[in-house]
Protein backbone atom coordinates (compact mmCIF):
# COMPACT_ATOMS: atom_id res chain seq x y z
CA UNK A 1 0.00 0.00 0.00
CA UNK A 2 1.43 3.37 -1.02
CA UNK A 3 1.26 6.43 1.24
CA UNK A 4 1.91 10.05 0.31
CA UNK A 5 3.37 12.01 3.23
CA UNK A 6 2.71 15.65 2.37
CA UNK A 7 4.21 17.54 5.27
CA UNK A 8 5.16 21.13 6.00
CA UNK A 9 7.53 22.91 8.37
CA UNK A 10 5.23 22.53 11.40
CA UNK A 11 3.78 19.04 11.00
CA UNK A 12 7.08 17.74 9.71
CA UNK A 13 7.91 14.54 7.85
CA UNK A 14 9.28 12.96 11.02
CA UNK A 15 6.16 13.84 13.03
CA UNK A 16 3.65 12.78 10.37
CA UNK A 17 5.37 9.63 9.15
CA UNK A 18 6.60 8.71 12.62
CA UNK A 19 3.11 8.75 14.07
CA UNK A 20 1.75 6.74 11.14
CA UNK A 21 4.43 4.07 11.47
CA UNK A 22 3.91 3.83 15.24
CA UNK A 23 0.19 3.16 14.85
CA UNK A 24 0.72 0.49 12.18
CA UNK A 25 3.88 -1.11 13.61
CA UNK A 26 2.29 -4.42 14.63
CA UNK A 27 -0.17 -4.86 11.78
CA UNK A 28 2.10 -6.61 9.30
CA UNK A 29 1.02 -4.21 6.55
CA UNK A 30 3.80 -3.14 4.21
CA UNK A 31 3.75 0.51 3.21
CA UNK A 32 5.69 2.34 0.53
CA UNK A 33 6.14 6.07 1.10
CA UNK A 34 6.50 9.07 -1.19
CA UNK A 35 7.14 12.58 0.07
CA UNK A 36 6.48 16.21 -0.67
CA UNK A 37 7.09 19.15 1.65
CA UNK A 38 5.52 22.59 1.45
CA UNK A 39 6.82 25.68 3.23
CA UNK A 40 3.96 26.61 5.56
CA UNK A 41 4.06 28.48 7.94
CA UNK A 42 6.94 30.46 6.44
CA UNK A 43 4.79 30.87 3.32
CA UNK A 44 1.32 32.30 4.13
CA UNK A 45 -1.71 30.19 3.29
CA UNK A 46 -3.54 30.59 -0.02
CA UNK A 47 -7.20 30.39 -0.98
CA UNK A 48 -9.14 29.59 -4.15
CA UNK A 49 -12.83 29.26 -4.87
CA UNK A 50 -12.43 25.56 -4.21
CA UNK A 51 -10.16 25.12 -1.18
CA UNK A 52 -8.55 27.38 1.41
CA UNK A 53 -5.71 27.63 3.92
CA UNK A 54 -3.29 25.62 1.81
CA UNK A 55 0.30 26.01 0.67
CA UNK A 56 1.87 24.28 -2.31
CA UNK A 57 1.47 23.65 -6.01
CA UNK A 58 -1.54 21.59 -7.15
CA UNK A 59 0.20 20.15 -10.20
CA UNK A 60 3.23 19.06 -8.22
CA UNK A 61 0.97 17.54 -5.57
CA UNK A 62 -1.10 15.73 -8.21
CA UNK A 63 2.02 14.20 -9.73
CA UNK A 64 3.22 12.86 -6.38
CA UNK A 65 -0.12 11.24 -5.45
CA UNK A 66 -1.17 9.85 -8.84
CA UNK A 67 -0.64 6.20 -7.79
CA UNK A 68 -0.96 6.34 -3.98
CA UNK A 69 -3.59 4.67 -1.84
CA UNK A 70 -3.45 7.06 1.13
CA UNK A 71 -2.70 10.77 1.49
CA UNK A 72 -1.72 12.15 4.90
CA UNK A 73 -1.03 15.84 5.08
CA UNK A 74 -1.43 19.09 6.96
CA UNK A 75 -1.58 21.99 4.51
CA UNK A 76 -1.07 20.54 1.01
CA UNK A 77 -3.66 21.50 -1.66
CA UNK A 78 -5.93 18.49 -2.17
CA UNK A 79 -8.12 19.91 -4.90
CA UNK A 80 -10.47 18.15 -7.31
CA UNK A 81 -7.64 17.98 -9.83
CA UNK A 82 -5.42 16.25 -7.27
CA UNK A 83 -8.17 13.84 -6.18
CA UNK A 84 -9.31 12.95 -9.70
CA UNK A 85 -5.78 12.13 -10.79
CA UNK A 86 -5.08 9.80 -7.87
CA UNK A 87 -6.47 6.64 -9.48
CA UNK A 88 -5.82 4.31 -6.50
CA UNK A 89 -6.90 6.71 -3.77
CA UNK A 90 -8.68 5.11 -0.81
CA UNK A 91 -8.33 7.74 1.94
CA UNK A 92 -7.27 11.35 2.53
CA UNK A 93 -6.49 12.86 5.91
CA UNK A 94 -5.28 16.16 7.32
CA UNK A 95 -3.66 16.53 10.74
CA UNK A 96 -5.70 19.66 11.52
CA UNK A 97 -9.01 20.64 13.05
CA UNK A 98 -10.63 21.84 9.83
CA UNK A 99 -9.55 20.10 6.60
CA UNK A 100 -10.44 23.10 4.44
CA UNK A 101 -7.44 22.43 2.19
CA UNK A 102 -9.22 19.30 0.93
CA UNK A 103 -12.08 19.22 -1.57
CA UNK A 104 -14.53 17.06 0.42
CA UNK A 105 -17.07 16.84 -2.41
CA UNK A 106 -14.50 15.51 -4.86
CA UNK A 107 -13.45 12.88 -2.34
CA UNK A 108 -17.03 11.92 -1.53
CA UNK A 109 -17.86 11.38 -5.20
CA UNK A 110 -14.92 8.97 -5.35
CA UNK A 111 -16.07 7.16 -2.19
CA UNK A 112 -12.97 8.42 -0.37
CA UNK A 113 -13.24 9.35 3.33
CA UNK A 114 -11.68 12.62 4.50
CA UNK A 115 -10.20 12.40 8.00
CA UNK A 116 -9.18 15.24 10.30
CA UNK A 117 -8.02 15.92 13.89
CA UNK A 118 -10.43 18.20 15.77
CA UNK A 119 -9.18 19.80 18.98
CA UNK A 120 -5.55 18.95 18.29
CA UNK A 121 -4.38 22.47 19.17
CA UNK A 122 -7.03 23.34 21.77
CA UNK A 123 -4.53 23.29 24.63
CA UNK A 124 -2.05 25.41 22.71
CA UNK A 125 -4.64 28.03 21.73
CA UNK A 126 -6.16 28.16 25.22
CA UNK A 127 -2.79 28.80 26.86
CA UNK A 128 -1.92 31.37 24.20
CA UNK A 129 -5.23 33.16 24.78
CA UNK A 130 -4.44 33.58 28.47
CA UNK A 131 -0.97 34.76 27.52
CA UNK A 132 -2.46 37.43 25.27
CA UNK A 133 -4.79 38.57 28.04
CA UNK A 134 -1.86 39.07 30.39
CA UNK A 135 0.37 40.60 27.74
CA UNK A 136 -2.07 43.26 26.58
CA UNK A 137 -3.47 44.21 29.99
CA UNK A 138 -0.17 44.16 31.90
CA UNK A 139 1.77 45.91 29.11
CA UNK A 140 4.23 43.06 28.67
CA UNK A 141 4.59 43.44 24.90
CA UNK A 142 4.58 47.25 24.95
CA UNK A 143 7.27 47.38 27.63
CA UNK A 144 9.43 44.77 25.91
CA UNK A 145 9.27 46.52 22.53
CA UNK A 146 10.08 49.92 24.02
CA UNK A 147 13.01 48.62 26.02
CA UNK A 148 14.58 46.15 23.62
CA UNK A 149 13.90 47.88 20.31
CA UNK A 150 13.83 51.55 21.23
CA UNK A 151 15.99 51.37 24.42
CA UNK A 152 13.26 53.38 26.13
CA UNK A 153 12.39 52.82 29.79
CA UNK A 154 8.58 53.05 30.09
CA UNK A 155 8.03 54.07 33.68
CA UNK A 156 4.75 55.62 32.52
CA UNK A 157 3.34 52.12 32.06
CA UNK A 158 3.23 51.86 35.87
CA UNK A 159 0.86 54.81 36.21
CA UNK A 160 -2.67 53.96 37.31
CA UNK A 161 -4.32 54.99 34.05
CA UNK A 162 -2.02 52.60 32.10
CA UNK A 163 -2.20 49.45 34.22
CA UNK A 164 -4.78 46.71 33.81
CA UNK A 165 -6.74 44.57 36.22
CA UNK A 166 -5.54 41.25 37.56
CA UNK A 167 -7.42 38.25 36.26
CA UNK A 168 -8.36 37.23 39.79
CA UNK A 169 -10.68 40.23 40.06
CA UNK A 170 -11.90 40.23 36.46
CA UNK A 171 -14.91 38.96 34.53
CA UNK A 172 -13.93 36.98 31.43
CA UNK A 173 -16.48 36.58 28.66
CA UNK A 174 -16.22 33.74 26.17
CA UNK A 175 -18.03 33.77 22.85
CA UNK A 176 -17.88 30.10 21.98
CA UNK A 177 -17.56 27.09 24.28
CA UNK A 178 -15.96 24.35 22.22
CA UNK A 179 -12.73 22.55 23.08
CA UNK A 180 -10.71 25.77 23.20
CA UNK A 181 -13.31 27.86 25.00
CA UNK A 182 -13.72 25.24 27.72
CA UNK A 183 -9.97 25.16 28.36
CA UNK A 184 -9.77 28.96 28.45
CA UNK A 185 -12.58 28.90 31.02
CA UNK A 186 -10.75 26.33 33.14
CA UNK A 187 -7.51 28.32 33.15
CA UNK A 188 -9.31 31.63 33.76
CA UNK A 189 -11.11 30.15 36.74
CA UNK A 190 -7.79 28.90 38.11
CA UNK A 191 -6.65 32.54 38.12
CA UNK A 192 -9.79 33.40 40.08
CA UNK A 193 -11.78 35.06 37.31
CA UNK A 194 -15.55 34.86 36.92
CA UNK A 195 -16.42 33.42 33.51
CA UNK A 196 -19.49 34.23 31.42
CA UNK A 197 -20.22 32.08 28.36
CA UNK A 198 -22.32 32.50 25.24
CA UNK A 199 -22.72 29.54 22.91
CA UNK A 200 -26.17 28.81 21.46
CA UNK A 201 -25.12 25.26 20.55
CA UNK A 202 -24.08 24.21 24.07
CA UNK A 203 -26.70 23.29 26.71
CA UNK A 204 -26.78 25.69 29.65
CA UNK A 205 -26.29 22.74 31.99
CA UNK A 206 -22.90 21.98 30.42
CA UNK A 207 -21.81 25.57 30.99
CA UNK A 208 -23.02 25.52 34.60
CA UNK A 209 -21.23 22.23 35.26
CA UNK A 210 -18.01 23.90 34.13
CA UNK A 211 -18.44 26.52 36.83
CA UNK A 212 -19.33 29.24 34.34
CA UNK A 213 -22.41 31.41 33.88
CA UNK A 214 -24.55 31.03 30.74
CA UNK A 215 -24.99 34.52 29.32
CA UNK A 216 -26.18 36.52 26.36
CA UNK A 217 -23.89 38.41 24.00
CA UNK A 218 -25.33 41.61 25.49
CA UNK A 219 -24.33 40.55 29.02
CA UNK A 220 -20.81 39.67 27.94
CA UNK A 221 -20.33 42.95 26.08
CA UNK A 222 -21.51 45.10 28.96
CA UNK A 223 -20.14 43.20 31.96
CA UNK A 224 -16.80 41.67 30.98
CA UNK A 225 -13.27 42.95 31.41
CA UNK A 226 -11.96 40.53 28.79
CA UNK A 227 -13.97 39.29 25.81
CA UNK A 228 -12.40 36.33 24.06
CA UNK A 229 -13.63 34.91 20.74
CA UNK A 230 -13.73 31.15 20.18
CA UNK A 231 -16.27 30.61 17.38
CA UNK A 232 -15.87 29.34 13.86
CA UNK A 233 -16.35 31.88 11.08
CA UNK A 234 -19.69 31.19 9.41
CA UNK A 235 -22.39 33.27 7.75
CA UNK A 236 -23.94 33.52 11.19
CA UNK A 237 -20.84 34.68 13.06
CA UNK A 238 -19.03 36.75 10.41
CA UNK A 239 -18.74 40.36 11.61
CA UNK A 240 -20.43 39.54 14.93
CA UNK A 241 -18.26 42.14 16.67
CA UNK A 242 -18.85 45.48 14.98
CA UNK A 243 -19.27 49.13 15.89
CA UNK A 244 -22.59 48.54 17.71
CA UNK A 245 -21.19 45.71 19.81
CA UNK A 246 -17.96 47.53 20.66
CA UNK A 247 -19.93 50.59 21.77
CA UNK A 248 -21.49 48.48 24.54
CA UNK A 249 -18.16 47.36 26.02
CA UNK A 250 -16.56 48.84 29.09
CA UNK A 251 -14.01 51.52 28.38
CA UNK A 252 -11.54 49.43 30.41
CA UNK A 253 -12.27 46.20 28.51
CA UNK A 254 -10.01 44.19 26.22
CA UNK A 255 -10.99 42.06 23.26
CA UNK A 256 -8.99 38.92 22.48
CA UNK A 257 -9.21 37.07 19.15
CA UNK A 258 -7.46 33.78 18.53
CA UNK A 259 -10.29 32.37 16.39
CA UNK A 260 -10.81 33.89 12.92
CA UNK A 261 -10.34 37.42 11.63
CA UNK A 262 -13.75 37.56 9.97
CA UNK A 263 -15.52 37.52 13.35
CA UNK A 264 -14.59 41.19 13.82
CA UNK A 265 -15.24 44.32 11.80
CA UNK A 266 -11.65 45.48 11.91
CA UNK A 267 -12.36 49.02 10.77
CA UNK A 268 -14.73 49.44 13.70
CA UNK A 269 -12.26 47.81 16.10
CA UNK A 270 -9.30 49.92 14.99
CA UNK A 271 -11.38 53.09 15.25
CA UNK A 272 -12.41 52.19 18.79
CA UNK A 273 -8.82 51.44 19.76
CA UNK A 274 -7.48 54.64 18.25
CA UNK A 275 -9.99 56.75 20.18
CA UNK A 276 -9.50 54.60 23.31
CA UNK A 277 -13.17 53.67 23.34
CA UNK A 278 -11.88 50.38 24.81
CA UNK A 279 -8.62 49.74 26.62
CA UNK A 280 -7.02 47.45 24.09
CA UNK A 281 -7.02 44.30 21.99
CA UNK A 282 -4.87 41.24 21.56
CA UNK A 283 -5.04 39.75 18.08
CA UNK A 284 -3.51 36.57 16.70
CA UNK A 285 -5.55 36.72 13.47
CA UNK A 286 -6.51 39.55 11.15
CA UNK A 287 -8.73 40.67 8.28
CA UNK A 288 -5.97 39.50 5.94
CA UNK A 289 -2.82 37.54 6.70
CA UNK A 290 -0.39 39.08 6.69
CA UNK A 291 -2.13 42.44 7.24
CA UNK A 292 -1.68 45.06 4.55
CA UNK A 293 1.29 47.38 5.22
CA UNK A 294 -1.29 50.17 5.10
CA UNK A 295 -3.48 48.61 7.78
CA UNK A 296 -4.58 50.94 10.58
CA UNK A 297 -3.34 48.23 12.93
CA UNK A 298 0.19 49.58 12.69
CA UNK A 299 -0.86 53.00 13.95
CA UNK A 300 -2.10 51.62 17.28
CA UNK A 301 -0.21 51.45 20.56
CA UNK A 302 -2.85 49.59 22.58
CA UNK A 303 -2.73 46.33 20.61
CA UNK A 304 -0.71 43.19 21.21
CA UNK A 305 -0.45 41.44 17.85
CA UNK A 306 1.05 38.07 16.96
CA UNK A 307 1.45 36.25 13.67
CA UNK A 308 -1.22 33.50 13.98
CA UNK A 309 0.83 31.60 16.56
CA UNK A 310 -1.98 30.43 18.84
CA UNK A 311 -1.91 26.81 17.74
CA UNK A 312 1.87 26.56 17.56
CA UNK A 313 3.17 24.01 20.04
CA UNK A 314 5.07 20.75 19.83
CA UNK A 315 2.07 18.95 21.29
CA UNK A 316 -0.34 20.39 18.72
CA UNK A 317 1.73 18.99 15.85
CA UNK A 318 2.13 15.61 17.53
CA UNK A 319 -1.52 15.30 18.58
CA UNK A 320 -2.75 16.18 15.09
CA UNK A 321 -0.55 13.51 13.50
CA UNK A 322 -1.51 10.95 16.14
CA UNK A 323 -5.27 11.51 15.84
CA UNK A 324 -5.07 11.33 12.05
CA UNK A 325 -2.98 8.14 12.09
CA UNK A 326 -5.43 6.49 14.47
CA UNK A 327 -8.26 7.37 12.10
CA UNK A 328 -6.43 5.77 9.18
CA UNK A 329 -5.93 2.66 11.34
CA UNK A 330 -9.65 2.49 12.11
CA UNK A 331 -10.47 2.55 8.40
CA UNK A 332 -7.72 0.31 7.02
CA UNK A 333 -7.40 -2.27 9.80
CA UNK A 334 -10.68 -2.16 11.72
CA UNK A 335 -12.74 -1.66 8.55
CA UNK A 336 -15.00 0.99 10.10
CA UNK A 337 -15.83 4.61 9.46
CA UNK A 338 -13.35 6.61 11.56
CA UNK A 339 -14.62 8.74 14.40
CA UNK A 340 -13.23 11.90 12.84
CA UNK A 341 -14.43 11.62 9.25
CA UNK A 342 -15.77 14.87 7.79
CA UNK A 343 -17.74 13.25 4.94
CA UNK A 344 -19.43 10.21 6.44
CA UNK A 345 -21.70 10.03 3.40
CA UNK A 346 -18.72 8.81 1.33
CA UNK A 347 -19.98 5.26 1.84
CA UNK A 348 -22.91 5.93 -0.50
CA UNK A 349 -20.41 6.29 -3.34
CA UNK A 350 -17.73 3.86 -2.20
CA UNK A 351 -18.78 1.02 -4.49
CA UNK A 352 -18.87 3.34 -7.50
CA UNK A 353 -15.11 3.90 -7.46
Amino acid sequence: MKVAVLNDLFVTKDVLEGSFKKVFQNTGIDFEYVYLEDTWPVTPVQKTNEISEFVGDEEQTAKIVEDVDIIITHTAPISEMVVSGAKNLKLVGAARGGPVNINWDACTKRGVPVLYAPGRNSGAVAEFTIGLMLSVSRNIARSHTSLMRDKRWRGDLYTLNEVGKELNSSVVGLLGFGAIGRKVAHISKAFGAQVLVYDPYVPEQDILQSGCKPSTVQDILTQCDYISLHMRETDETRGMIGEKEISKMKKTAYIINTARGGLIDHDALYSALKTHRIAGAALDIFEAEPPSPNSLLFELDNVTATTHLGGASVQAAEIGASVLSQGVYEYIVEKKVPKYCINKDFEKFATNG
